[in-house]
């Protein structure tokens, strides 16, 4: 049996000599010891995001709502001055705006019309002073006329001249003017004639110094 079991060293001495057993302890052992943990992987750097400008959309978005809003306030404020509107939508107040404005150009050309025709008219007749300076020529040192306004549509005159047929020159005066005669005096005393006479005047004559520039004037006419 002994010589059994020792026949049978060759086995033992090459578990020994690095059978099995030795090369599984010493690769067990070689692997504890020389295998490092692997390192951890090194963590990037991640940059902190910083603050962010709006996006191209959110600006869109902004820049289309702040054009209504500013266009609303433009519709407001025409509806605001336009007198008359059918209805409160947009289309509707375009088209009365527009037709107010055409009211608005036709309104503007008739009254620079008139304006024109007033100037003209201002010009062919002449003013109240340049009346009374050249009647001044016609009408010497004892020749003078007076005018009293003595009621809301009546005016008292007295005119003194030594010009000849001066009642007939009075008269023809009063007539172009449509100045409707109510009293008439006339005396002659010396060669100087002094008539006096109230007569009818209307809204646009009240004023003395502008009737008697009128009257001048009409009587230098019929002098001529």
């Amino acid at each position: 049996m002994a010589e059994q079991w020792l026949g049978h060293d060759d086995g033992l001495d090459k578990l020994w000599d690095g059978g099995a057993w030795g090369d599984t302890g010493s690769r067990s052992a070689g692997n504890d010891l020389s295998d490092e943990p692997p390192a951890p992987a090194a963590k990037r750097r991640s940059r902190q995001p910083g603050p962010r400008t709006a996006s191209p959309a959110i600006n869109h978005v902004e820049a289309e709502r702040q054009r209504r809003d500013k266009l609303n306030r433009r519709f407001c404020d025409l509806r605001a001055v336009v007198p008359k509107v059918s209805r409160m939508d947009k289309a509707s107040l375009l088209a009365d705006a527009t037709s107010y404005i055409a009211e608005l150009r036709g309104r503007v050309k008739k009254l620079e019309a008139e304006a024109k025709e007033t100037a003209a008219r201002n010009a062919a007749a002449p003013s109240g002073a340049a009346t009374i300076a050249a009647a001044s020529h016609s009408f010497g040192p004892e020749e003078k006329l007076e005018v009293r306004v003595v009621g809301p549509d009546a005016a008292a005159l007295r005119l003194t001249t030594a010009a000849r047929h001066a009642p007939a020159l009075l008269m023809h005066a009063l007539r172009s003017l449509d100045l409707p005669v109510q009293h008439a005096c006339v005396c002659r005393v010396g060669g100087v004639t002094v008539q006096d006479a109230v007569v009818g005047v209307p809204a646009t004559l009240r004023d003395e110094a502008c009737l008697r520039a009128v009257l001048l004037h009409s009587l230098q006419r019929g002098a001529a």
